[in-house]
């Protein structure tokens, strides 16, 4: 990047099409978007236990991202594993640790689940390790500061 966060969110502030700059800066952050999905999902099958079916009920997670610019401190891009269970969300960062809940020999009453430990990082490790997403930052914010300086 040319220069810092903060005058990168001062002049997108002062700018008067900054909207049409942030629509586009959103859409090339998100254009490797698909390929992380597919890492991460195919790391959650690889590395999760098959028995049971837990790999493949975490890969098929919604894996989203969001990109923020209200201030130098705030900005940046999430992304983020969801998945509803039978009775709200599940915790897939619990997993991502290393530990899941199960019912004990199927039974599902309140005193009948244990807590197991699993593989950790289905979701971070991939995740970190993308070189394209952080090419792809970098690119769009040194195009939206050479659209904001051109006018």
């Amino acid at each position: 990047m040319a220069t810092s966060m903060t005058a990168f969110i001062a002049e997108l502030r002062a700018f008067d099409g900054r909207r049409v700059v942030v629509r586009a800066l959103r859409r090339k952050i998100n254009k490797p978007l698909p390929a992380l999905r597919d890492k991460i999902r195919e790391h959650a099958v690889t590395i999760l236990p098959h028995g049971g079916g837990l790999g493949a009920w975490v890969a098929a997670a919604r894996i989203s991202s969001s990109v923020r610019y209200a201030s130098a401190r705030t900005a940046g891009v999430k992304i983020k594993g969801s998945r509803q269970s039978t009775r709200g969300k599940s915790d897939l960062q619990r997993i991502d640790a290393g530990t899941v809940r199960a019912p004990s020999w199927g039974r599902r009453s309140a005193g009948s689940w244990h807590v197991q430990t699993v593989p950790s990082g289905w979701f971070t490790t991939p995740a970190s390790d993308n070189a394209q997403w952080v090419s792809a930052i970098e690119s769009a914010v040194d195009e939206a500061f050479d659209q904001i300086r051109r006018g």
